[in-house]
C-alpha cells in the first residue's frame, strides 16, 4: 500500500515528453479556435501587440514581439492582406511607417481576448487556486532557464 501512495520521480524525458505533448494538444486547440476567424497561431499575438503599442514601426513591433524584423514583415502583410490592420506613413516623420489595427482588427481583437480568457480558465479549471500560482511559477522558471540556455547558445 506504501509503495502505491509514493510518487514516481519523473526523468528529463518524462517531463519533456509531457511539454511536447501538452504544446501539441495547444496547438490544435488554438488552431481549432483561431480557424473561424481566419488567423494563425501567432497572429492574434500580433494584434494583441498593436493595440497596446498604438501604431508602432514595424521595427518596434518587432521588438516588442522579440521576433525578427523579416519574420514582423511577414506577419504584418498576412494581416493586412486579411483586412485586420493597414499601414500608413506618419504625419509628424513621413519617412516611417505606423502600424494600426482596421475596425476588423479591433473587434478580432476584443474576440479574440474572450476566447483567449476561455482557453485558458479550461486549461486551467482543474487546478486549485494554489495550484494555480504553482503552476505560474514552475513556467516562469523553465522562462528563465530556457532564455539563459538561449543567451548561451546566440553567443
Amino acid at each position: 500500500m506504501e509503495a502505491r501512495r509514493q510518487k514516481r520521480e519523473h526523468t528529463a524525458g518524462d517531463i519533456g515528453r509531457a511539454f511536447h505533448d501538452l504544446a501539441h494538444t495547444y496547438t490544435i486547440c488554438m488552431q481549432l479556435t483561431l480557424g473561424k476567424y481566419g488567423l494563425y497561431p501567432g497572429q492574434p499575438q500580433v494584434l494583441f501587440a498593436l493595440k497596446a503599442l498604438n501604431r508602432p514601426t514595424q521595427n518596434e513591433l518587432a521588438g516588442y514581439l522579440g521576433v525578427g524584423k523579416a519574420s514582423a514583415g511577414i506577419s504584418v502583410r498576412r494581416l493586412e492582406s486579411g483586412g485586420f490592420i493597414k499601414r500608413a506613413r506618419d504625419k509628424k516623420d513621413t519617412r516611417c511607417i505606423r502600424i494600426y489595427l482596421t475596425p476588423k482588427g479591433e473587434e478580432y481583437v476584443r474576440w479574440c481576448s474572450i476566447d483567449y480568457d476561455m482557453f485558458y480558465a479550461t486549461m486551467l479549471e482543474s487546478f486549485t487556486p494554489d495550484e494555480r500560482s504553482e503552476a505560474f511559477a514552475m513556467l516562469e522558471r523553465m522562462d528563465e532557464s530556457l532564455k539563459a540556455l538561449r543567451s548561451r547558445l546566440e553567443r
